[in-house]
């Protein structure tokens, strides 16, 4: 069963809200932009608390679908490039970053603030969950860091977040450059 079946099982009031609720849920395992947990508490934060209400379930669905077509359209947006490049002869990727296929750490969307946002929540969750001694002495600095300001990070630190994406922190270095490039 694919996204959009999913989906219209999240909006079938025929069915029991759990099972509505399970849907989602099941939504998100296929679309989490910024991990499955994260995701789904990102979504309860925005629309309300969907485990209880049909209003703030169909609002949660909303704002899932509204993500996973703004990251549809980048996708589609770097297969074309991509296409293009190749048939110029460029085999090798520019240096663009990955790809927008991969959905690792972004909130994608129309709503400027919304990316960071998310990217700041789920590194709320993660510090969370990796209690008081997380990880490395600078990791930590910088997630709450970012935390607190609410990704607006110097250019100085920045550069040594984007210098870390590729070690041992590489979900929280992500995250947290996408807060930053979010940031108003």
């Amino acid at each position: 069963m694919g996204f959009g079946e999913r989906a219209r099982r999240v909006r079938d009031e025929r069915l029991a809200h759990g099972s509505r609720v399970a849907a989602l849920c099941s939504c998100v395992s296929l679309y989490h932009p910024i991990g499955h947990r994260a995701t789904l508490s990102f979504l309860e934060e925005l629309a309300g608390p969907y485990q209880r209400h049909e209003k703030a379930l169909l609002r949660a669905l909303e704002t899932l679908e509204a993500s996973r077509a703004v990251w549809r359209a980048e996708v589609t947006g770097h297969k074309n490039a991509r296409l293009k490049e190749k048939r110029l002869g460029r085999r090798v990727p520019s240096g663009e970053g990955p790809p927008p296929g991969r959905m690792g750490g972004h909130w994608y969307a129309t709503v400027p603030a919304l990316p960071g946002r998310a990217a700041v929540h789920a590194l709320k969750l993660w510090e969370r969950d990796h209690g008081p001694e997380f990880a490395d002495d600078e990791t930590r600095s910088l997630v709450r860091e970012c935390i607190a300001t609410g990704g607006r990070l110097t250019g100085e630190r920045l550069d040594v977040v984007l210098a870390r994406r590729a070690g041992d922190a590489r979900w929280p270095m992500t995250l947290i450059a996408s807060a930053v490039d979010t940031s108003p």
